[in-house]
Formats: C-alpha cells, structure tokens, sequence
C-alpha cells in the first residue's frame, strides 16, 4: 500500500511567536547587537493589548542591556568594533523598555486624524 503524502507543508518557513523572537533576541545580543534590536522591535510590534507580554519584553530588554554593559569589564571587548553597523562606527546603543518610550500629542494626532 502505497504511503499518503503531507496535504501540508509550510516550505521551512516558520512565523516564530513573541516569546520566541524575546528569546532569540537574547541569544543573538552576544555577538550581533543591530540583529538583537531589530528583533527587538519586532517583538515590540507584535505584542498588543490581546498578546499582553510586555513583563517578557521588559525581562528581555533589562536581561540585553545588562549583558552589553557587563562586556565593558572586559579586556577583549572594543566597542567601537561590536558596535559597527555597515563598516560605520556607532555609540552603544540601549533597548528602551515599554514604560520608558513616551506618546507625543503629534503621534496622537496621527493616530486618530485629528
């Protein structure tokens, strides 16, 4: 008898969660900061009043940041090398909580048409 095939098959590609994304992130930090923000602000943009996962978000950003201001401790770390983006040399950068990233009334008024 002849064995049925997958009806289906998502091609490799797979859509990871925020708690995932949060956890990668962290992964990513030690070696590739710009990769740890971007991921960062991906998992910032999916977590939602029906996705409430800011606790995590705040655990992973605190847990990021400490790590790159631990590394000035060390002898090895040259900031000036880890955080190069495209051949330029860039400041450290932080990754902002949620409650430290303040609304203007500009960005209200975009929001609602005013």
């Amino acid at each position: 008898m002849a064995k049925a095939k997958p009806t289906f098959n998502p091609g490799g590609y797979v859509d990871w969660g925020v708690r995932r994304t949060l956890r990668e992130a962290e992964n990513v930090a030690r070696w590739a900061p710009w990769c740890a923000i971007e991921w960062m602000n991906e998992a910032r943009n999916m977590i939602s009043i029906d996705n409430p996962l800011f606790d995590e978000y705040n655990l992973s950003a605190n847990r990021i940041n400490s790590l790159w201001k631990s590394y000035e401790k060390y002898h090895w770390y040259d900031a000036r090398e880890f955080w190069t983006k495209d051949k330029v040399k860039c400041p450290p950068q932080k990754i902002p909580l949620f409650e430290e990233e303040s609304v203007s009334y500009k960005d209200i008024s975009s929001i609602f048409k005013i």
